[in-house]
């Protein structure tokens, strides 16, 4: 009779374990399930917000035709091409706002070739050239030291030119020589502003204010469209004058554009003219990196459910010749 009662309760006991192994796996499997639920569910919302953003960026490019074409060619930020879109579903909101990506200053303008001096009377004066004034400037006004901002200057074009030189002769695999983590210049245009946080001598602070006035642009010709800078870019318009455009007087400037823009490169020089004679000699030269239109743009996109939110930001070119705008690069983030 012991005998069997002790068989009872071994057989219980597997039973019981048994039970609990059995619940254990119900529960895993309950929580796989809830997760590929949530997950697939994730993946609806985010194809349903890029559906709704991609059916704003086809309005969005007829509006970037309709403001580029015509004899008028003229961009200003009072344009309908600036005005932000949004879209509203049934369970998810899409808003988007188009931005001049023509701005700022493109560091891949630096792998141009640059022109040749003209030829003159008087003695030849030793001087850096006007894109690398510009940018030590910019370094310089966002709290680099005169040094630094040369090395920073150096050291980018190192990372966009094709050659393994540095400017003064030496190995350029020798500045990045014990960076952590190990890089090597890219040797090619940067495809990303944030890239140039990479160089060896960019310290993390001056990222804010640099990246305010500079991008990276999939060209090497691009120019800055004076009718579209704010006042908070006053110091980009006094950069293009290194030393002898105050930050206050390119603001005044910036301000007391007209209110339809500068018709030409040369009304916006007589401008300058006009209000800071001295300038005058520099004003050449200037009108050859500035322009009145665009033909970069940036669109940033936010898209809203109930469980995420969905950030995209697409850079848009403008080809007139074609008569099509073409979207060259595409980011997200996602945030729940």
């Amino acid at each position: 009779m012991n005998r069997v009662r002790k068989q009872r309760g071994v057989a219980l006991l597997v039973v019981l374990i048994l039970l609990v192994l059995m619940s254990a796996l119900a529960a895993k499997i309950s929580q796989q399930f809830c997760r590929n639920l949530q997950k697939t569910h994730y993946q609806v919302s985010q194809q349903q917000l890029r559906w709704a953003m991609q059916a704003q960026e086809t309005a969005i490019k007829a509006r970037l035709q309709t403001a580029t074409g015509g004899e008028n060619n003229v961009l200003t930020l009072d344009g309908d091409w600036h005005q932000p879109l949004e879209t509203q579903g049934d369970d998810y909101t899409v808003t988007s706002q188009v931005e001049d990506a023509q701005d700022c200053f493109n560091v891949n303008n630096l792998l141009a070739t640059p022109a040749a001096p003209e030829k003159t009377d008087a003695p030849a004066v030793s001087e850096k050239p006007r894109q690398q004034q510009i940018l030590e400037q910019i370094f310089t006004d966002s709290g680099l030291s005169t040094t630094a901002a040369e090395e920073v200057y150096t050291q980018l074009v190192d990372a966009l030119d094709e050659d393994t030189i540095t400017a003064k002769g030496g190995q350029e695999d020798d500045a990045w020589a014990g960076v952590q983590p190990a890089r090597l210049p890219a040797n090619q245009m940067m495809q990303t502003l944030s890239e140039i946080k990479q160089l060896p001598a960019f310290p993390a602070a001056a990222w804010p204010k640099v990246s305010a006035l500079l991008c990276a642009l999939p060209t090497t010709d691009s120019k800055i469209n004076v009718n579209t800078l704010t006042a908070k870019q006053a110091r980009l318009l006094a950069a293009l004058f290194p030393g002898k455009l105050p930050e206050e007087e390119a603001k005044r400037v910036i301000e007391a554009r007209p209110e339809g823009g500068w018709e030409s490169v040369d009304t916006f020089s007589k401008a300058l003219e006009l209000n800071a004679p001295q300038l005058k000699d520099d004003l050449k030269t200037v009108g050859e990196l500035v322009a009145v239109n665009s033909r970069y743009f940036r669109v940033n996109y936010t898209g809203n459910t109930d469980d995420l939110t969905l950030r995209v930001v697409s850079q848009l070119l403008v080809n007139t010749e074609a008569g099509e705008v073409n979207t060259w690069q595409r980011r997200y983030r996602m945030v729940e």
